[in-house]
């Protein structure tokens, strides 16, 4: 097996000559370690992303950066550093990261002695299979996948090809998974959704009949929860990107390419269309659509469906603008609220002016 060796160092003009980027500045200064702009030091490579952001290097103690191309006017403040001038300084950098610290190689353990294994499991070759695995009966598992410590692959699951279940990750029972996913640990995929009913003064659980079936080129952050359905599938899209801690409810079908970042959590047989976008918080009720493309802001509560390319704030969640609107509003009810005093005050002043007989121009109005 071939071991990847990471270069020492690497000049500034090196660098540049692997993005195929602007060179501006001494190219002979050398890097051997990457920080973000604030905790970098004179031997780290750091970038800065937009324009904006090239002020930011005023608290850096850099010497070598990668900037956006449009950003010449800016760097100009800065004239002891060297940098890169690139179209994507993100994409740039961690490019340049990869290359001085390359990924830990893919090891070949093969099926350990140490886990269990039920003998009608079918396991495709260049899998490994950690220490502390689990995998039950009838079970599928492609070629090249890797199955970590303490994973859990309950009877029936089908796995396809390049698939990596992260340590303590739990399938129930019955679960498909494409190919090229990755399922990061502790994630728990098959569960029972939340579904009870009261009988005679007790909540009597539901049974779920379905299963959950997760497509190619999915990629599940750690510590998140997938519900079966109820019956039928449980479905998540085409190359969906789910962050850490994601609560996804019985019978949801999720479009493909969508983005739930964490903590969001949909309630049962909410479906989404594709590149749909939940920032952080995001909380679905049940049976609700979001259309192709609708983004939802952070922390919004959506009850209702949502058409696509909209985006979309607050509790009840509404179109962007309308709910920004309403909140620099109540922003101001304060100065409001003074100023409605004022003139509740103003126009009792006014009413008791107009009843006085004794005020001159009311008793001429009076007389008239």
């Amino acid at each position: 097996m071939s071991v990847v060796t990471a270069p020492k160092s690497l000049t500034a003009r090196e660098i540049s000559e692997m993005l195929d980027g602007e060179l501006v500045g001494n190219g002979d200064r050398c890097i051997d370690d990457v920080q973000i702009v604030e905790r970098a030091e004179a031997r780290h490579l750091t970038f800065v992303g937009d324009q904006k952001n090239v002020a930011r290097l005023r608290n850096s103690r850099a010497q070598v950066v990668i900037a956006p191309a449009n950003a010449r006017t800016e760097i100009a403040a800065f004239p002891d550093c060297t940098f890169i001038l690139v179209p994507e300084p993100e994409p740039a950098f961690l490019s340049v990261t990869g290359i001085l610290m390359p990924p830990r190689p893919r090891p070949h353990l093969g099926i350990s002695s140490r886990a269990v294994i039920h003998e009608s499991a079918k396991i495709g070759p260049n899998t490994n299979v950690h220490p502390m695995a689990v995998i039950g009966r009838d079970v599928s598992i492609g070629h090249s996948c890797d199955v970590g410590p303490g994973v859990v692959i309950g009877d029936g699951c089908q796995l396809g090809d390049n698939v990596v279940l992260h340590a303590n990750t739990v399938l129930y029972h019955d679960v498909k998974i494409g190919s090229h996913v990755i399922i990061h640990a502790s994630c728990v995929i098959g569960a029972d959704g939340f579904g009870y009913r009261l009988v005679n003064g007790g909540h009597e659980r539901l049974p779920h009949f379905g299963t959950v079936v997760i497509c190619d080129d999915v990629e599940i952050g750690a510590g998140t929860t997938i519900d079966r359905a109820k019956v039928g599938e449980t479905v998540i899209g085409t190359g969906t990107r789910i962050d850490n801690q994601v609560m996804i409810g019985h019978n949801c079908r999720i479009g493909r390419h969508n983005l739930l970042v964490s903590q969001v959590g949909f309630a049962g047989s909410v479906t989404t269309g594709d590149y749909v976008v939940c920032a952080g918080q995001v909380g679905i009720a049940d049976h609700v659509h979001l259309g192709d493309g609708a983004i939802i802001g952070a922390k919004a509560g959506v009850h209702r469906d949502m058409p696509g390319g909209q985006t979309y704030l607050g509790a009840p969640a509404g179109p962007a603008a309308e709910t920004t609107r309403q909140l620099m509003a109540l922003r101001r009810l304060p100065e409001i609220r003074d100023t409605v005093r004022k003139l509740e005050k103003e126009l009792e002043n006014l009413r008791a002016r107009l009843k006085d007989p004794a005020d001159g121009e009311c008793s001429e109005s009076s007389a008239a």
